[in-house]
């Protein structure tokens, strides 16, 4: 259990548990299939773009049950300019900009919060955004975003972080944070139809359209059809894999932080009860769904090479999930191959909250429109 679980109200743990209404719609305009971050957002963004009846099925008992419920909650575009191409950074910078839009409209039902990215290196590194694939790092010149701190402003900004001899520390402000599990509850509110416990079993097309979408709970006759599983599904299958990840968090203790920790030394993201994330690990090679303590703890024990009071803090809950990776790294928002009523919107690897509700609004604006958005066209399948 991850310790968002723990940060639910009672409206929320039921929003993430519709199960299955007795009077569900066959023939939806919109037929979603996935009820992670993504899909959801992609069924509200269909909402509210007056697209019709919009139906999301969920294989799983539960919402976000898998990468989407289990993330850090970071909503911080701005953290890839050093390791992502522009079109990256837009994408995830609109996304951002709809959260705040969303929240204020929605009366707070999504919860994000203000944050701040400090970033240390040792001496001799170059600043370098932490929890990116190995191998995916490339060394970019310092964008304006990222303000070089000084020791003694670093002192004044976080008391209890240390800064290692010979160091650099950045700052990137004017981020957000939240409840993933909260993000997905109020997005499931907004979102037509949510059904969990159903999963996709396969589809038939006549032409290039999909006319049946066949699941444990029946067929469906959608108008369109969003594929939002994470991987493509059958018969699209491409170049792609589950990634394993680690995440712990650390009870709190007498230490004060107010900025997230990132960089190559490790780090960790503050909540407000004091509580700290650390993760996630890469996990290549690892296709187990066990919780090995032994990759998730040294997260913590690196937090104390930051935040010395941290040395040997109580690790409150430990974790794991499987992020979907498609080769290249960037998400997929693209029509499904020869397929005129179906798109796919996936292989978010880290990035799916953040990159959530300018995914959503996209396909959505796709669907309505017809024609390819500008800020996804080099999110396709066939880069």
């Amino acid at each position: 259990m991850t310790f968002w679980d723990d940060r639910l109200d009672d409206a929320a743990r039921q929003a993430l548990q519709p199960g299955q209404p007795d009077d569900l719609n066959r023939s939806p305009d919109v037929l979603v299939v996935g009820g992670g971050a993504v899909g959801l957002a992609v069924a509200a963004a269909c909402r509210r773009a007056g697209l019709g009846q919009v139906v999301t099925i969920e294989g799983a008992a539960r919402l976000a049950s898998g990468a989407s419920g289990s993330n850090g909650g970071a909503i911080a575009p701005d953290m890839h300019l050093l390791t992502d191409p522009p079109e990256m950074v837009a994408f995830g910078r609109r996304s951002r900009a709809l959260y705040r839009e969303w929240d204020a409209e929605w009366g707070g039902a999504i919860g994000t919060w203000p944050t701040r990215w400090l970033n240390i290196f040792p001496a001799g590194e170059g600043p370098l955004v932490s929890r990116q694939a190995p191998g995916d790092i490339e060394a970019r010149p310092l964008p304006e975003e990222f303000q070089p701190i000084g020791e003694g402003e670093l002192g004044e900004l976080e008391p209890d972080v240390r800064l290692p001899e010979g160091g650099t520390a950045v700052l990137v402000d004017g981020q957000l944070g939240v409840n993933p599990q909260r993000l997905v509850a109020a997005l499931a509110a907004r979102a037509g139809t949510v059904v969990t416990g159903v999963r996709m079993l396969g589809v038939e097309r006549t032409g290039d359209r999909i006319i049946t979408v066949r699941t444990t709970a029946g067929d469906f006759t959608p108008g369109a059809v969003v594929m939002a599983t994470g991987l493509l599904p059958e018969p699209w299958r491409t170049r792609q894999r589950w990634v394993k990840g680690h995440m712990v968090a650390v009870a709190p203790g007498p230490w004060r932080l107010g900025s997230v920790l990132a960089g190559p030394l490790g780090g960790g993201t503050p909540l407000g009860d004091g509580t700290i994330f650390c993760g996630g690990s890469f996990d290549e090679g690892d296709n187990t769904p066990d919780v090995r303590p032994e990759v998730s703890d040294p997260m913590a024990e690196a937090l104390a090479t930051l935040v010395p009071k941290a040395a040997g803090a109580r690790i409150s809950h430990r974790w794991c999930c499987f992020r979907p990776y498609v080769e290249g790294r960037q998400p997929v928002v693209d029509r499904l191959p020869e397929v005129s009523n179906g798109w796919f919107a996936g292989g978010h690897f880290t990035t799916g909250i953040m990159m959530a509700a300018a995914t959503g609004e996209a396909v959505a604006g796709w669907i309505s429109e017809g024609r390819t958005p500008e800020l996804v066209r080099t999110f396709s399948l066939a880069r």
